[in-house]
C-alpha cells in the first residue's frame, strides 16, 4: 500500500495534500448527522477531484483492484442491486440501494491511505462534535432541547448518534492501550467524553455494543500485544476509580443528572423483559408487544416469517412488507387509526441481519458477512498499531449494533463500515512486487 501511494505522490504532488484535505473534510462530517446534505457534497467533491487526478495516478489502484477483498466489499451492493428485478416494491428497494453510495469511499480514500491515522483523527473531531452538540440540548442553548423522549439525540436518531460514539469510543480506547504519555492522556479524554456522549442518548444497542467490542479489543490486546498489558492493569485501576468518582459526583452534586437516564433505560428494559406474555400469549393481542423490546419480537418474528417464503434469493431490495398481507399487527397505533397499511410502509425489522435473510436471502447475507470476516482477520492481525486493530473492533461493534437495528439502510452507518474497510483493504499482508509496478 505504501508504495503504490507513495507512487501515486510522486506522480502528482500538487493534488495529494488537496485530496488529504477532502479526505478528512469527509471523514469529519460523517457523523455530524444533524446536517445531512454535507457529507453528500464533499463526497462529491471527492470523487471529482478523484477522477480529475485519475489519469495521473491510476497506477496506484492495481492493489486495491487485485485485493479479493474488494470484490466481497462490492458483492453485496451488487447482490441488492438485482434483486430489485424480483422485488414487488422497487421504490422502497431503491431507497435501500441509495445507502450504499458510501462503497465509493475506500476508491475514494486509497490514494491518501498512508495518512490513514490523520482521517480517523478528523471522524473522531466528528465525534466529538456531536458530544457538543448534546451538551448544548441540556442546557438548551440556542434553542436545542432534547427529544421527546428525554434524550440527547445530537440532532439525529439518538441510536446512529449512540452508535458513531460506539465506534470513536473504541479507537479512543485502542489508543490508550497503544501510547504512552500525552498521545494516550488525549485518547483518555475523548473516551471520557464519546462515553457521557453514549450515555446521554439513551441507546441501550450501543451501549452492548460498546460492551461487547471494548471488552473483546481489551482481552485481544492483552493476549496478542504484550508490551500494553502493563498499561492496560494502570487505566483500568485508574480507570475503575474515575468511573466511581464520576457517579458519586453526579448523583451528590448533579443530581443523578448522567446516571438517572441510564438507570431508567435499564429498568425500563428489565420490566419489559419480565413483562413479556406466556408462551400461549398472542402476538397480536398483547399491548406488550407495543412496547420497545416486545415491537422488536414483531418485526423479527415478520422477517422471519418473509425469509422462510423466499430462503435462497429472498423477496428482494425493500420487498418485505409486500408479503406480511396478514401483519396488521406491525402497524403504529396511529397508523393503524390512520388507516395506513403495513403493504405501503417501508418496514424496518430492527436487525441488519433478520432483514438482509428477508430482502436478499441465504445469498445475500454470506455476501455481507464474509467482507466483515475477512476484514477482521486482517486488522486484528495488525494488533499492535491502535488505529487499524481499533478499527477491527470498530467492526465487532458496528456487528453487534446492527443485530438489534438495520445499519445497512443508513447512509452514515454504511460510511461508517466503509472506513473500516478502507482500513482493511490497506492492512493486507503484503501486495505483489507485480500489482504495485502494473
Amino acid at each position: 500500500m505504501r508504495e503504490a501511494v507513495a507512487a501515486a505522490r510522486a506522480a502528482d504532488p500538487f493534488g495529494h495534500p488537496i485530496h488529504l484535505a477532502l479526505a478528512m473534510a469527509y471523514a469529519f462530517v460523517l457523523p455530524l448527522d444533524m446536517v445531512p446534505p454535507a457529507k453528500d457534497f464533499i463526497l462529491v467533491g471527492l470523487l471529482i477531484f478523484t477522477l480529475l487526478r485519475l489519469p495521473k495516478i491510476f497506477r496506484c489502484y492495481g492493489p486495491i483492484w487485485r485485493d479479493p477483498l474488494t470484490w466481497w466489499i462490492v458483492a453485496w451492493p451488487i447482490w441488492l442491486t438485482i434483486s430489485l428485478s424480483w422485488t414487488p416494491l422497487i421504490e422502497f428497494g431503491a431507497e435501500e440501494i441509495r445507502a450504499w453510495r458510501m462503497v465509493l469511499i475506500p476508491s475514494l480514500l486509497w490514494p491518501v491511505m498512508i495518512h490513514y491515522r490523520i482521517i480517523i483523527g478528523a471522524f473522531l473531531a466528528g465525534c466529538l462534535t456531536i458530544v457538543l452538540y448534546q451538551l448544548g440540548q441540556l442546557v438548551s442553548i440556542y434553542g436545542l432541547g432534547l427529544d421527546i423522549h428525554g434524550r440527547a439525540d445530537a440532532g439525529m436518531h439518538p441510536i446512529l448518534a449512540g452508535s458513531l460514539l460506539s465506534a470513536a469510543t473504541v479507537w479512543f480506547l485502542s489508543g490508550i492501550y497503544h501510547w504512552n504519555g500525552k498521545r494516550s492522556a488525549a485518547a483518555a479524554a475523548g473516551v471520557l467524553i464519546t462515553i457521557i456522549g453514549l450515555v446521554l442518548t439513551g441507546s441501550r444497542g450501543p451501549w452492548i455494543a460498546l460492551s461487547i467490542s471494548g471488552t473483546l479489543l481489551t482481552l485481544g490486546v492483552i493476549l496478542l500485544w504484550p508490551p500494553s498489558r502493563k498499561c492496560i492493569g494502570i487505566f483500568s485501576g485508574l480507570g475503575a476509580l474515575a468511573l466511581v468518582g464520576i457517579i458519586m459526583l453526579d448523583v451528590f452534586a448533579l443530581s443523578g443528572r448522567f446516571t438517572d437516564p441510564v438507570l431508567h433505560r435499564v429498568d425500563t428494559a428489565l420490566s419489559e423483559y419480565q413483562d413479556a406474555p406466556g408462551e400461549n400469549a398472542s402476538m397480536t393481542s398483547s399491548e406488550w408487544y407495543r412496547s420497545s423490546v416486545g415491537y422488536r419480537l414483531l418485526a423479527w418474528e415478520a422477517a422471519r416469517s418473509v425469509f422462510e417464503q423466499h430462503p435462497i434469493i429472498g423477496s428482494g431490495a425493500g420487498g418485505i412488507s409486500a408479503y406480511l398481507d396478514e401483519a396488521w399487527w406491525l402497524n403504529e397505533p396511529e397508523k393503524e387509526v390512520a388507516g395506513v397499511k403495513i403493504q405501503i410502509q417501508h418496514l424496518n425489522p430492527h436487525s441488519m441481519y433478520l432483514q438482509v435473510l428477508a430482502s436478499t436471502g441465504i445469498i445475500g447475507l454470506a455476501l455481507i458477512l464474509v467482507p466483515m470476516i475477512l476484514s477482521f482477520i486482517r486488522l486484528v492481525r495488525r494488533i499492535g498499531e491502535p488505529v487499524y486493530c481499533g478499527a477491527g473492533f470498530v467492526l465487532v461493534s458496528w456487528a453487534v449494533g446492527s443485530i438489534f437495528d438495520s445499519y445497512q439502510m443508513v447512509g452514515t452507518q454504511v460510511g461508517l463500515l466503509m472506513l473500516v474497510y478502507a482500513a482493511s483493504l490497506a492492512a493486507r499482508p503484503k501486495y505483489m512486487t507485480k500489482e504495485v509496478d502494473s
